[in-house]
């Protein structure tokens, strides 16, 4: 309960920020929502101690997670424009299977699907990629538009991304 109710602090400052209204009234709307959100996104949430929440690390974790998001999302946007603008560029287009290798608690499934979600979200929300199938929770299918720089580089960048997912929300 009062984990909850902690982590609801900087969410119901999130909601004050998204919604442009500061006040107290805004606050408790905001605290509320993010209560029952936590609520039923993490209904088992265990009590944990100040040091075992990692604040620090989890807070780094996610720093190098948007900071590498930005760039892969950057880097891509270039070169989908350059094989738009270019028609020598080879498009070779297909879909690669990409092993998620995340091993979820089985106490803890909701876990196990947040970070594959989050996983799935940071591939396709890079141009020139995107998740169009999963089978169970150990293979994404991307779409991408050059099959063989995707496939190269495919299961390096999952294991970074899963590395980095796995210290924030674990």
């Amino acid at each position: 309960m009062i984990q909850r109710l902690l982590l609801s602090i900087p969410l119901a400052i999130a909601w004050m920020m998204v919604t442009g209204y500061v006040a107290i009234d805004s606050f408790l709307i905001g605290m509320l929502v993010s209560f029952l959100v936590l609520k039923l996104v993490f209904p088992k949430l265990k009590p944990r101690t100040l040091q075992d929440l990692r604040l620090i690390d989890r807070s780094w974790a996610a720093v190098q997670y948007t900071v590498i998001l930005a760039r892969d999302v950057f880097l891509s946007a270039i070169d989908v424009a350059r094989r738009v603008i270019d028609p020598k560029l080879p498009m070779n287009p297909g879909i690669v299977a990409v092993p998620t290798d995340y091993q979820a608690d089985p106490d803890d499934q909701i876990m196990g699907d947040l970070i594959t979600a989050v996983s799935a979200h940071g591939i396709t929300i890079t141009p020139g990629e995107l998740v169009v199938d999963f089978d169970g929770n150990r293979t994404m299918y991307v779409h991408c538009l050059d099959v063989e720089v995707s496939s190269a580089n495919a299961s390096a960048n999952q294991a970074k991304r899963l590395a980095l997912l796995k210290r924030i929300f674990e």
